[in-house]
């Protein structure tokens, strides 16, 4: 497990996508269509959060869970569901995130490698509406991404979450 403390700010919605660009961090439509949404705000926000990136096993799913199942085992577990926003920050301060070992970016139906899903509430229960956010390394490139995801997807017991300490 790993323990981070993530720097955060006030930051208007509209200004997101420009400050991902300035530091060279590339976003999919899914992380934009998060970004969208009423109910994600870095407008006043600030101080310091500190995060455990753990895998699911380390939470105590040792043979996986599907999303529902691991929000239920969240409040039992020592931690927090990370603030919407929480993934900008991350993908911001973090940028020594081990590199993945493929360059697929999506399409595969489970996390990809070296992905870290940052674990937040849903902002819609929409399954076509992305579920959140998670960092990768690709080629040497910072990505921070949406994703979508049903309710029945088995997450696996080595994918790696951030959670709010």
């Amino acid at each position: 497990m790993l323990q981070l403390e993530v720097p955060v700010f006030s930051i208007q919605r509209g200004s997101v996508l420009s400050l991902l660009a300035e530091n060279s961090i590339r976003v999919n439509e899914h992380a934009k269509t998060f970004f969208d949404h009423p109910s994600f705000s870095c407008d006043c926000v600030s101080g310091i959060v500190p995060v455990a990136i753990a895998s699911l096993s380390e939470l105590g799913c040792k043979d996986g869970a599907t999303l529902p199942e691991i929000l239920r085992k969240i409040p039992s577990s020592g931690f927090r569901l990370c603030r919407p926003e929480l993934g900008l920050f991350l993908r911001l301060f973090w940028k020594d995130q081990p590199e993945s070992c493929n360059s697929v970016l999506s399409g595969q139906h489970r996390a990809p490698d070296g992905a870290v899903t940052v674990l937040s509430e849903s902002l819609e229960a929409d399954d076509a509406f992305p579920k959140g956010l998670y960092l990768r390394i690709v080629d040497g490139t910072l990505w921070l991404r949406g994703y979508v995801c049903d309710a029945q997807h088995v997450w696996s017991k080595d994918d790696l979450f951030t959670l709010e300490c």
